[in-house]
């Protein structure tokens, strides 16, 4: 594995008293592209959150470049370079997507680097948020997240009820950010595009890493998948 960005020891958290995180356990290596899989409600949102801060944690460590940032909140870690895209996107609908850029800009980033990425933006720059589709919505929130130059993106089901069109445009994106230097970690409902994207593959159980393997070992032993996911996984 290469330079370890990116450490969970034994973490336990969730959301007041009640625990999501049981003992979760993983290592991110700089410049990897891992994806995190599982059923609904296993754990696997509440981990990026918990990388975050915007959890709760009882116990354990986390470490980003070794150092721990157990009890910097949500802020602070982002200025150290971890960087969330939440499922629910919250983008600001009252802005304009401009705007919404700029409220992202730090660390001397520009949002012409967003155009860049995605041309379509700039298309609809003047556009409130309210007014975009879908997609455009997450695109805007990726690249607002990327406006503050994060070496470690969280991406939580950056795909979930778009257009094949779409996601192939994002999943592009990806792997954009990857051949840039990004870390890049996938939470992802479609297990198929999970296996093409990722170098490895984490199973999250109730809460804790139950399987860790490469793509290649999964594609070739699809079986390992289906047992812990408990559906087939489309080939």
């Amino acid at each position: 594995m290469p330079e370890t960005m990116l450490e969970m020891d034994s973490v336990v958290a969730g959301y007041g008293d009640t625990h999501i995180l049981h003992h979760l356990s993983l290592k991110i290596g700089k410049g990897e592209r891992v994806a995190i899989v599982g059923r609904n409600g296993v754990g696997k949102t509440t981990t990026l959150a918990t990388v975050m801060g915007l959890t709760r944690q009882h116990s354990g460590a986390i470490r980003l470049k070794g150092e721990l940032i157990d009890r910097l909140p949500p802020y602070k870690r982002s200025r150290l370079g971890i960087g969330l895209v939440p499922q629910t996107r919250d983008i600001f609908p009252s802005l304009s997507v401009e705007e919404n850029l700029v409220a992202g800009v730090r660390n001397g980033s520009s949002i012409d680097e967003a155009y860049d990425l995605f041309p379509r933006l700039k298309e609809r720059r003047r556009n409130g948020g309210r007014q975009l589709s879908g997609g455009e919505q997450q695109m805007l929130a990726i690249a607002r997240t990327l406006m503050g130059k994060p070496d470690i993106v969280l991406l939580d089901e950056p795909l979930e009820g778009l257009a094949p069109v779409i996601c192939e445009m994002l999943v592009e994106v990806f792997h954009e950010l990857s051949r840039r230097g990004h870390t890049i970690i996938l939470v992802e409902q479609h297990t198929a595009l999970a296996l093409e994207f990722a170098d490895r593959i984490l199973v999250v159980e109730q809460g804790a890493i139950v399987l860790e393997a490469s793509a290649g070992e999964l594609k070739a032993n699809r079986a390992m998948l289906d047992r812990h996911l408990g559906i087939a996984v489309a080939h």
